[in-house]
């Protein structure tokens, strides 16, 4: 049907369910793209929120050891070992009856380190060198164990220390060592002794990071922070006799 309309004309109007399908598109197109890109973003955000595991630890490792992740000859793979360790120094914080850990490892070297290697795996150091900064930063991971060389290169973003201040726990624990004030050498405590930690360089040090300004301020976050603190009080209360 066809209307005519002062000034205009004939206009027409659809009147099939193609013609009105066909109107709409033409004149709400972009409007629909957009909302359909919304829903999909929302969609997908909550897939992913739902999905993630949560744990009761994050932890990271950084420096010149490569844990294996592959068991030989029977034997326990080097990862599980060192999670297994690390368990006894975490809590069940969310309380379900189960003490999780996620625990990452990157392998770092120093220029001084490489010229001593002659099997140096390049892919895996160029890899996990490219994305140690991002991880320090603006992860989940607030407990660390790392190298100096790691330490060294990474301890300062702009002006500001990447590391809390752990030197009022010298006072509670006077056989640590410290390096620098935010710092404990993990061969000064007794979670040295455990198995696939003791693996670790005797330079491996213990930090706890700041906050980041991208997300740190969130609950989630000062959770995290806390949990981290908790189980440094439980690495320098460890006594295995």
């Amino acid at each position: 049907m066809n209307k005519n309309i002062e000034g205009v004309g004939e206009v027409a109007v659809p009147s099939t369910p193609k013609e009105k399908i066909q109107n709409f598109i033409y004149h709400y197109k972009w409007h629909t793209v957009v909302a359909l890109l919304l829903v999909i973003a929302i969609v997908v955000c909550s897939l992913q929120f739902c999905g993630k595991e949560e744990y009761d630890a994050y932890i990271l490792y950084a420096g010149s050891k490569s844990i294996g992740r592959t068991a030989k000859d029977g034997d326990v793979a080097e990862i599980a070992t060192v999670i297994s360790s690390l368990k006894r120094i975490t809590d069940d914080f969310d309380e379900n009856g189960e003490v999780t850990i996620n625990f990452t490892n990157y392998y770092f070297l120093s220029a001084d380190e490489r010229k001593n290697l002659t099997d140096l795996n390049e892919a895996l150091l160029a890899n996990d060198q490219k994305s140690i900064s991002g991880v320090l930063e603006h992860s989940e991971y607030y407990l660390l164990f790392i190298s100096v060389a790691v330490y060294e290169q990474y301890h300062k973003v702009g002006d500001e220390e990447l590391f809390i201040s752990l030197s009022d726990y010298k006072a509670s624990s006077p056989d640590i060592e410290l390096y620098a004030d935010n710092a404990i050498l993990l061969s000064s405590t007794e979670a040295y002794k455990l198995p696939g930690l003791s693996a670790l360089p005797d330079d491996t040090l213990i930090c706890i990071r700041r906050p980041s300004v991208l997300g740190g301020k969130s609950n989630e976050h000062k959770e995290y922070l806390e949990n981290a603190k908790e189980m440094l009080e439980n690495i320098l209360e460890l006594d295995l006799g």
